[in-house]
């Protein structure tokens, strides 16, 4: 009996680390699940991953994040820092995260080329409160649950952004919209945290690529939103976008447009695109995931049975952009620094004439993406 006793506890004590760090993919994780899931990782991979308490949201649930290595313990590598779910209804952007998270720490072997000059950063739920509201009470919501006043919740992540903030259409403005940027920039916690996060990069040096996970307007943008300017390496974010929706459709036939944001709804301030780019990452990219199954557009919310091949599509994005941000930026190539400048927090004086100009950018935006599409 003892023997049989002892052959249990062996059994599950080999078996339990691989079942806590299997990524599931038929339904899509809770808040609680996503951090235990990062949680487990730290415990098996100690060597390769730390996983940190950055924050807390107005509900208080921890923001976490995972730092992915080869376990070289290097100084001064070079870092990826990726975020998802900064929009609450964007179901597939947290399992996308994991299932890199997950190629990454779990299939290392096969991924190591990305860690060998390169760690990673990996926000894989940026919007805990939103996204647990949107899963459990109104699964359209898009923003964090931070009160705004009377019966109106919720900012908008990616306006709360220090760059153009509240600069494009009126509904920036309202507190009761979906689009609403806050009170001020940097009035959440959550955009703090992104923040804070690319300025430690940035300033160690060691700031490659920012790269953040939505759905689901299959595009790779790049900079800027809030101008149609573009930046001054915009062709080279163009070949690594062309590189990646290329690689996206030989493998799985799905087509990503590649494009500067601007040209596809207008100006818009406050994104972590344009501040990622603004403070000094010289590449900064949103992949606009696909919600597409069979030819059925589902958007934000396909069905379960998809996503285990959405979030692999994802990855197969995710891979090439690093390959590419990889070759570019070997550590011998200098990385420019950019003097830190901060905006005025301050609301434009006339939400009238913004509304004008976004309105006018727009039916730019629309006029360009129909020539050349």
């Amino acid at each position: 009996m003892r023997r049989a006793l002892c052959a249990i506890i062996l059994l599950v004590s080999c078996v339990a680390p691989a079942a806590l760090t299997e990524l599931y993919l038929s339904d899509y994780y809770t808040y609680e699940g996503v951090m235990d899931y990062l949680d487990s990782l730290a415990k098996e991979y100690p060597t390769r991953v730390l996983v940190k308490d950055a924050g807390r949201t107005y509900e208080r649930r921890m923001l976490k994040t995972i730092t992915i290595t080869n376990g070289d313990r290097l100084p001064g590598k070079r870092m990826i820092f990726m975020d998802a779910a900064l929009h609450a209804r964007e179901w597939m952007t947290p399992m996308a995260a994991l299932y890199a998270i997950h190629e990454l720490v779990v299939n290392f072997e096969r991924n190591s080329d990305l860690l060998q000059n390169f760690n990673w950063i990996v926000l894989p739920l940026g919007n805990p409160d939103g996204y647990e509201f949107s899963r459990n009470s109104d699964r359209w919501w898009r923003n964090n649950r931070s009160p705004n006043g009377g019966e109106c919740y919720g900012t908008n992540l990616n306006r709360n952004f220090d760059v153009a903030w509240g600069h494009g259409y009126a509904q920036l403005a309202d507190p009761c919209s979906e689009s609403y940027a806050g009170r001020e920039a940097f009035s959440e916690a959550e955009a703090r945290l992104v923040r804070d996060t690319m300025h430690v990069l940035v300033d160690n040096g060691s700031g490659v690529m920012y790269l953040s996970l939505h759905t689901a307007n299959r595009s790779m943008f790049d900079p800027w939103v809030h101008d149609s300017t573009p930046t001054s390496n915009h062709h080279e974010m163009q070949e690594i976008a062309r590189f990646a929706t290329n690689r996206i459709y030989a493998e799985t036939s799905t087509v990503i447009k590649p494009m500067q944001a601007f040209f596809y709804g207008g100006v818009m301030g406050g994104t972590s695109l344009d501040y990622a780019f603004k403070v000094g990452f010289p590449l900064s990219f949103v992949f606009e995931m696909s919600g597409l199954a069979y030819g059925l557009e589902y958007k934000f919310f396909p069905p379960q049975t998809e996503i285990r091949r959405l979030a692999a599509e994802s990855w197969v994005g995710i891979r090439a952009l690093a390959e590419k941000a990889v070759e570019k930026y070997p550590p011998g190539r200098i990385i420019p620094r950019v003097p830190r400048v901060t905006a005025s927090s301050k609301a434009p004086s006339s939400r009238d004439y913004n509304f004008q100009v976004g309105l006018l950018s727009t039916l730019l935006a629309y006029v360009v993406q129909h020539l050349v599409g």
